[in-house]
């Protein structure tokens, strides 16, 4: 059950994981790299597709051979690398890191990382350039399509043209799910199977074509028999014309294609059908045997699979501990090389034993090894990170202060993703007659809500309603694909406000200009933002309140104070020595111009305006922590505030907020 041995198709592994290795390392200069695993999708399609062809061909087709050879194949190196990164992170990630790490192990050995990281994408989720397992969704993709192919191809064996009509059926399928998902829900369309079976088939249609045998291959359609003929005269140019192609198409898609795309759609095309021509080309010609089948190519084409595993851990490694920063790039080259001698050492060591002497014993300690691995993931997420590994102090720094915010936000009640019907809960309904502050915007108008709650808890004398959307200004017509829901939910708020009618409307946005990053005239964004207070005052809405940008950190506060902790622990310096303020580089300095520049735009259209710059920060410097506290952070991520730090800032600016 093994089809005849390809250098060249090492060769096209070979810059299918070099261009996911480059873009990884090198995002801005190797912008389509990401291409290289629709390069790996057609490849593998082709080999486990020609695999079944051949053995059923020759009647020697067992579930049993087939699974067992994919466990030898795939189990071995990916229990290394996961549990690899369990220990390693035991040292390195704080516990909430540690424990969505955990969760990360546990998905990715049972190959559903796809649908673990769609179901869990959103606007708070960690940056993917930190999540060590990121790159094991396209794993779930092939382990989905080796459950679900084998079984429909096995079953289409049974008429003549069967394989061909069921390879091209799911391909279409496949294609035009694709090519609807991807402008409307681009995440799902990257991430789900459905989408992606398409870039497999293409695979699974030149095995087919090639190796199916009497009856089912491209000899038994009659209608291709005298174009077949035709070709086979000029053979030999059409195989160089065709590799020389899809070499083209392959570069191309790396150049051409980049992450601000819709991609998959028709994007994907390139570098899919830049590999079908490579493949379909055979190993005869000129690009096939010199530039793919040569020694260094197919070198780095048999490591590919345990390079593809190991480089992306050790990126995210040193940007874990950079604290975000993308490192320089020696040190990135120097992760690169680390990673190819450990994907060395694992095709020697590892990988080559199993696959290629397997046995019944080698190929339950593979399957047993990789449960294993799963099981501590689970337990480290059910340990929540096991916190006990840090003081006291680490502990109340490094918590679940996003899971902690989104309740104090009330989130999935008046603060939302995505279109939805807010709760009745939303309008406060006593005490009756007192006076209404509306909270309209963002999720920096959200995170206002948990210091409104408790200025209203000491001072019953008003009441709240709050109506928020991530990605989403207070701005009447605002529409932006990164936030679909944004104008329906605008427009609900545009009904509350007339039927409310506030005495005071609090506005917020985490920025006021190229809010949906399209790059658009700001005067265009200007003009929006003065119909949308003109509106306002129609309504009856006297007074308007604007609070400016929040302090934007490109390293998060909590592990700036965490290593400061861990510094203590060590004795490598003292308590006084840890910071209430950071500045730069830790620190995007741009919030308080910025908030002068909005100060200006809105006096001018008579509306009050707080900046939060001085109660922050202190010139270039901002509060790391919340005075008060037992040192907990002033943000959970980059600039949204936890509960103590909304507590903190509602109670400093309560005068301005309250108008008396």
């Amino acid at each position: 059950m093994r089809p005849a041995y390809r250098s060249d198709i090492d060769g096209l592994r070979a810059i299918a994981v070099l261009l996911v290795v480059a873009f990884h390392a090198f995002p801005t200069s190797v912008r389509g790299g990401f291409v290289g695993v629709d390069v790996f999708f057609v490849i593998s399609g082709f080999l486990i597709t020609s695999i079944i062809c051949q053995a059923r061909r020759d009647s020697g087709f067992s579930y049993r051979t087939f699974y067992a050879r994919r466990i030898n194949r795939i189990f071995p190196a990916l229990a290394l690398v996961l549990i690899t990164c369990a220990v390693a992170g035991w040292f390195v990630l704080f516990p909430v890191d540690y424990r969505d790490l955990g969760k990360s192990i546990g998905f990715g050995a049972l190959f559903l990382s796809n649908l673990s990281l769609l179901h869990d994408a959103g606007y708070f989720e960690t940056a993917a350039e930190l999540n060590p397992l990121l790159h094991l969704w396209s794993l779930g993709v092939e382990e989905q399509f080796y459950l679900l192919w084998p079984p429909l191809l096995l079953l289409a064996w049974r008429w003549k043209h069967g394989p061909l009509i069921a390879a091209f059926a799911v391909l279409l399928a496949s294609f035009v799910a694709n090519l609807a998902l991807t402008p409307s829900h681009a995440l799902a369309a990257f991430y789900l199977p459905v989408t992606r079976f398409w870039e497999l088939m293409a695979g699974c249609v030149l095995a087919i074509a090639a190796v199916a045998g009497p009856g089912r291959d491209l000899a038994a359609l009659s209608w291709f028999a005298p174009l077949r003929a035709r070709l086979a005269t000029y053979q030999a140019p059409l195989r160089a014309a065709g590799a020389w192609l899809g070499l083209l198409l392959l570069g191309l898609g790396a150049v051409l294609i980049s992450s601000d795309r819709g991609f998959p759609g028709w994007w994907a095309v390139l570098p899919v059908l830049g590999a079908a021509l490579l493949i379909a080309a055979g190993p005869s010609p000129w690009v096939s045997r010199v530039l793919l089948g040569n020694r260094a190519m197919v070198y780095v084409g048999l490591i590919s699979y345990p390079l593809y595993l190991w480089h992306w851990p050790l990126l995210a490694a040193i940007r874990i501990v950079r604290f975000g920063e993308e490192p320089p790039p020696l040190m990135k080259a120097i992760a690169i090389l680390l990673a190819v001698a450990l994907a060395h050492l694992t095709y020697r060591i590892i990988e080559r034993p199993f696959r290629f002497k397997p046995s019944g014993v080698k190929t339950a300690t593979a399957f047993a090894a990789l449960a294993l691995t799963g099981l501590i993931g689970v337990g480290i997420y059910a340990a929540a990170g096991v916190p006990s590994r840090f003081s006291p102090e680490v502990q109340a720094i490094t918590g679940d202060l996003m899971g902690q915010s989104r309740v104090a936000y009330r989130g999935g009640t008046c603060f939302f993703e995505t279109l939805t019907h807010f709760e009745k809960e939303c309008d406060d309904d006593t005490p009756a007659g007192a006076p209404r502050i509306f909270l309209w915007g963002d999720s920096h108008a959200a995170h206002l809500y948990p210091g409104l709650r408790e200025l209203q808890r000491h001072d019953p004398s008003f009441r709240i309603s709050q109506y928020n959307t991530t990605a989403c200004p207070p701005i009447f017509g605002f529409s932006s694909a990164k936030s679909p829901s944004c104008q329906a939910n605008n427009e609900i708020a545009r009904e509350r406000l007339r039927a409310l009618k506030p005495d005071t409307l609090i506005m917020v946005a985490r920025q006021w200009r190229d809010y949906d990053w399209s790059g658009r005239d700001p005067a265009v964004d200007d003009a929006a933002v003065r119909a949308t207070l003109d509106e306002v005052r129609a309504m009856g809405i006297r007074r308007i309140v604007v609070v400016g940008m929040f302090p934007s950190w490109r390293t998060p506060p909590r592990r700036v104070l965490a290593q400061s902790y861990r510094a203590l622990a060590a004795g490598l310096v003292s308590r006084a020595e840890i910071p209430e303020r950071d500045g730069p580089p830790h620190l995007d300095t741009s919030a308080a111009a910025g908030n002068e520049r909005l100060r200006a735009f809105f006096t001018a259209q008579g509306v009050e305006f707080i900046s939060p710059t001085p109660t922050f920060c202190d010139g270039e410097r901002c509060l790391l922590s919340v005075p008060g506290t037992n040192g907990e952070p002033v943000v959970f991520d980059g600039s949204h505030l936890t509960a103590a730090a909304s507590i903190f800032f509602v109670r400093e600016r309560a005068r301005e907020i309250l108008g008396r």
